[in-house]
């Protein structure tokens, strides 16, 4: 199921893993079974780090294996195969496991430390679907955070009597302890946002250090505030960015030909790039975080503004700028927000095989 080249990359990426990663699968019998103990056999060879052990954990199903560290469940199911665009989900989670640097703001860890709650996310994706990854590899991340978090990801088209049964249309279909938390069309932001929401206790507020004056403050991180926060940071100013997740819209956009000077790319390897690009400056990133308000410290247009930030952080800064983007465009009509994932999706890509054989309205597509 993995070729050699691929097989030559995860070598090269566990080499630097510091701890033992099991991946301990259910025993048992089902269809996929094999296929999937040859995928993760394969997977495990990469490295002396790496292993697969089968026993009976009474997880979910014969096709549901989780990861295993110094002896303990880390808090990461997996109930299927992994591959498509999860795979990178798996991957990253090894190597975080083992000892990789998560991808979070220190203040959004610090508030997921913070819950004492018990909590156990399911995330049901389709293979093809690339938002859902980002999804999965964020509760993933929470698991590793904080031991009373765990998430597993589910194949949706290996669980079609549960998909059936919770009636579920669209991915990501995100819930928490057996009740339905988050749908649709949904990114690490929204989730953070309902976790405040149901657990107010985790706001930061003044926990984190508090950030110098800032010259240039970004709001949103799209191309236009990418481009923003970077040519204010080769200027040598003291710039933050603060979005929902880096990229914006652009990055759900599968295809892109109209870039100058880049004949064709995604939006996903062109989010990476800006990243990369970004990191090559002194930029403060706040990522999946949101602006509740700006106050003008005085009547004078030169004052400070401050920023109040959905983790409760305030950031001082001389210059605001505002690159918040566009959003899908919604019709506005009762019941629209509250079916997104029930029978009304944005994605054809991803939620339109869900709607084989019915009958549908196509609202737009004026392209």
């Amino acid at each position: 199921m993995l070729n050699n080249d691929i097989l030559k990359a995860l070598t090269a990426y566990t080499q630097n893993m510091t701890n033992q990663v099991t991946l301990v699968l259910q025993t048992g019998e089902h269809a996929k079974r094999a296929e999937l103990k040859q995928f993760l056999t394969q997977l495990t060879s990469v490295s002396d780090n790496l292993r697969l052990e089968e026993r009976d954990d009474n997880l979910r199903s014969p096709i549901t294996f989780f990861l295993e560290v110094a002896g303990n469940n880390n808090g990461i199911h997996f109930s299927g195969i992994p591959s498509g665009h999860e795979f990178n989900s798996l991957i990253l989670a090894i190597l975080q496991s083992s000892g990789t640097a998560l991808k979070l703001d220190s203040t959004l860890s610090k508030m997921i430390e913070k819950i004492t709650d018990k909590l156990h996310f399911e995330v049901f994706i389709s293979l093809s679907c690339h938002n859902c990854p980002d999804v999965v590899q964020s509760l993933n991340q929470f698991a590793l955070l904080n031991e009373h978090i765990s998430a597993e990801m589910i194949d949706g088209g290996l669980f079609q009597d549960l998909i059936d049964q919770r009636n579920i249309q669209g991915v990501p279909s995100v819930y928490l302890n057996g009740e339905l938390f988050a749908n649709g069309k949904i990114d690490t932001a929204q989730l953070v946002d309902k976790l405040i929401e149901r657990f107010p206790y985790i706001v930061a507020g003044n926990d984190n250090e508090q950030l110098p004056l800032q010259d240039v403050t970004v709001i949103g991180a799209g191309p236009a505030g990418v481009a923003a926060a970077i040519y204010a940071a080769r200027k040598g100013l003291n710039v933050t960015m603060i979005a929902d997740r880096i990229g914006g819209q652009v990055k759900d956009t599968v295809g892109i030909e109209n870039l100058i000077s880049v004949s064709k790319t995604t939006g996903t390897k062109l989010t990476g790039n800006m990243q990369a690009h970004l990191s090559d400056y002194d930029i403060t990133i706040k990522e999946f975080l949101r602006v509740d308000k700006i106050e003008q410290e005085s009547v004078d247009s030169k004052a400070p503004k401050k920023l109040h930030l959905s983790s409760g952080e305030v950031i001082d800064s001389k210059t605001v700028i505002v690159a918040t983007g566009a959003k899908w465009r919604e019709l506005g009509i009762p019941s629209e927000k509250e079916n997104i994932g029930s029978g009304v999706a944005y994605c054809p890509h991803c939620d339109g095989p869900f709607f084989k054989g019915k009958d549908v309205a196509v609202v737009g597509g004026g392209n």
